[in-house]
């Protein structure tokens, strides 16, 4: 292995210490480990990032969006960090900027993980709240990851709220996949069922949530919220 290389797997391995640390609160060892991982890849864009997050996370906004930035020189035109500052601009209440940001994530070609970022672009549509363009980056991040149960249980909610109950029960339906295993899935399957009038089908959904509860495997750190 070069010694690039070595300086490589040493500043990733140290951006995965720190991130883990970070995590768990243990803020100076977390500092430690994304200084080392800098110095050992000044050009990472992970690295570049990880601090970004860390500084966010540690209530310095400026210098975040520094590192940010770093983070995207790093890597020019890749989803990933286009989506992490995005992601970043979103929570800072920069909606506009963030939504511009999300949508070059999603030009870049080579990014596996479109669906996360329509995604999150749909999540900060709701904060503004934009609840049509949430609708339909939700319907775009299914649309290339049906597996996406935040887009799907965000969608639905939408649906329900304007009372477009068949549209909402659709897309349950359609991906009985993810509803079938997951209880704020179901529940909104049981709401919905139940507003239209289909009493089989939400007896059906509340057995099946039932059976889920009993079964103790749902994973309700993975859910959407509840509420």
């Amino acid at each position: 292995m070069t010694k690039k290389r070595q300086q490589n797997a040493a500043s990733g391995y140290n951006v995965q210490l720190g991130l883990a640390y970070l995590k768990q609160g243990n803020i100076e060892r977390s500092k430690r480990k994304l200084w080392l991982a800098i110095e050992e890849d000044p050009s990472s864009p992970d690295a570049n990032a990880a601090m970004a997050y860390f500084m966010e996370k540690t209530g310095a906004p400026k210098k975040a969006r520094v590192f940010y930035h770093k983070a995207m020189t790093a890597a020019p035109g890749k989803g990933a960090q286009l989506n992490n500052y995005g992601a970043f601009l979103c929570r800072q209440r920069d909606y506009k900027q963030a939504e511009r940001f999300f949508l070059k994530a999603v030009n870049d070609v080579q990014y596996e993980h479109t669906a996360g970022a329509f995604e999150n672009a749909g999540l900060c549509a709701l904060a503004v709240p934009n609840v049509k363009k949430a609708q339909q980056y939700f319907l775009k991040a299914l649309k290339h990851d049906p597996s996406r149960k935040q887009s799907l249980y965000e969608l639905v909610k939408i649906e329900m709220s304007e009372s477009h109950y068949h549209d909402a029960l659709f897309h349950l339906q359609n991906h009985s996949n993810i509803v079938l295993h997951s209880k704020a899935l179901l529940t909104l399957a049981v709401k919905t069922s139940h507003q239209l009038g289909k009493l089989e089908l939400e007896a059906e959904y509340r057995n099946r949530r039932k059976k889920l509860e009993l079964s103790g495997v749902t994973n309700h750190d993975n859910d959407p919220d509840n509420g």
